[in-house]
């Protein structure tokens, strides 16, 4: 079939023949199904406007195989205000340190209106490329972090059509016990954000850490906020301090939604250190988002350079097979952290899945690149497929994995039904997927 060329108008019922991956359809429509060895099964879909309203199952076809299709993109983990500034503020070195004080010094000169153009540029890619959500942490409670809050406001309110967009605060973990931090809360959660800051054995060394975490953990409760943190992002196996958010939240259940991100370190704890961390993570419903790009660029890491022996990756299939939800980002995109990237769902996946050692033919594999991640954001759509669901889809070129993991894809993206064109990033105004209501720990 050929997809409408243009976006932005009313079309009749459209017939789109796709091939799917069976862990991704609704069991309601997997009746009498044979999925092929990567677990995909050949469907037409019947689109009506911005709806999938049929889906019928096709004879699979060897001589002219169908294109592999995925929901729309979620991303649970970027950073939106620093995204290409490398060539600004570069590290060469690829140390935390570098980065770090390479990202201050941006900070310094931070401007509502250059910030603004890093959101748009970063956003209007990732539209393009096929993403329908975005949580992004912002540099907030620094220099600069009133032209930051401008800039957020700004680009939020001129996306919101088309993009779910969700802000988490990046602070200095003592601000949220202060005047300041309590205004910042408030005005997070204006936009529907979330507070933050990053906590490892490092960073909360000679720090009343621990109650300056409570203090957070209260203020998002009153406030109605999500609290999403970078925990343990180290490789030092003394780095615990998620054990400590654990403590906190198993002594005072708060109703507010906590996510964790990183937790490098875990993966240099013992296997019974590891069970028992997991376990608690699962009975308090805390799900954690795994980081490759980032983590494999910035960690073991030293002054002499030698190959990392670490990898720096949380230990997803341990978090799986203890019940945690484990989503993966994109983290950092062409700035000081993460030279690479750009806001390319598949190109991502292609880089997560060896590395990580997912099988998206598998569905635990392909759970943290798709359900998960609309999950940890709350979504309406979990991006499963079923009558009545959005149809915001991405279609490869590719009829299996393997040929989406061997070569870069050209994507076609339909949102609302519609085919995303050229540059084209009008969508249809008015239509907005709501947040589900942010469950507690409960």
């Amino acid at each position: 079939m050929d997809l409408p060329p243009q976006p932005g108008h009313l079309l009749p019922p459209q017939s789109l023949p796709v091939r799917w991956p069976l862990a991704l359809l609704d069991p309601r429509h997997c009746r009498g199904l044979n999925p092929d060895g990567d677990g995909l099964v050949d469907l037409t879909l019947t689109i009506s406007g911005a709806t999938v309203t049929r889906i019928e199952s096709l004879p699979r076809s060897t001589s002219s195989p169908l294109p592999l299709a995925v929901p729309a993109a979620v991303e649970p983990h970027c950073h939106l205000d620093k995204a290409f500034t490398w060539s600004r503020v570069p590290n060469p070195g690829g140390t935390i340190s570098g980065a770090l004080e390479a990202n201050l010094q941006e900070h310094r000169s931070r401007s509502a209106a250059a910030v603004a153009d890093r959101i748009n540029q970063a956003l209007r890619t990732a539209w393009k490329q096929g993403y329908r959500a975005l949580r992004s942490h912002l540099d907030l409670g620094w220099v600069g972090s009133e032209a930051t809050l401008e800039a957020v406001t700004h680009t939020w309110d001129a996306w919101s059509d088309r993009l779910q967009l969700q802000a988490v605060a990046m602070a200095p973990l003592e601000l949220w016990g202060t005047a300041n931090g309590i205004d910042l809360a408030r005005r997070l959660a204006a936009l529907g954000g979330g507070l933050g800051g990053a906590l490892d054995h490092h960073s909360t060394q000679g720090s009343p850490w621990l109650r300056h975490l409570a203090r957070m953990l209260r203020l998002a409760a009153d406030h109605g906020c999500i609290v999403d943190l970078h925990m343990d992002e180290t490789c030092d196996p003394r780095s615990r301090c998620l054990e400590g958010l654990l403590d906190l939240l198993e002594q005072d259940p708060l109703p507010v939604s906590v996510t964790v991100s990183h937790g490098c370190s875990l993966a240099q704890h013992t296997p019974e250190q590891l069970r028992h961390t997991a376990a608690r993570l699962a009975a308090l419903r805390i799900p954690l988002i795994s980081l490759p790009t980032t983590n494999l660029w910035l960690q073991d890491r030293s002054s002499s350079r030698h190959t990392p022996r670490l990898r720096g990756l949380a230990p997803i299939h341990e978090l799986q097979d203890a019940g945690v939800t484990v989503a993966v980002g994109g983290d950092n995109v062409a700035d000081p952290w993460f030279p690479g990237g750009n806001f390319d769902p598949v190109e991502l996946w292609r880089f997560a899945v060896p590395v990580t050692h997912l099988h998206p033919w598998e569905q635990r594999g392909l759970i943290p690149l798709t359900t998960a991640p609309a999950q940890v954001l709350g979504l309406s759509w979990d991006g499963v497929l079923r009558n009545g669901c959005p149809a915001d889809l991405i279609l490869t070129e590719a009829s299996s994995w393997q040929a989406l993991l061997a070569s870069p894809q050209r994507l076609r993206v339909l949102r609302d039904g519609l085919q995303l064109t050229g540059d084209a990033i009008a969508g249809p105004p008015g239509r907005r997927l709501p947040f589900q209501e942010r469950p507690g720990k409960g």
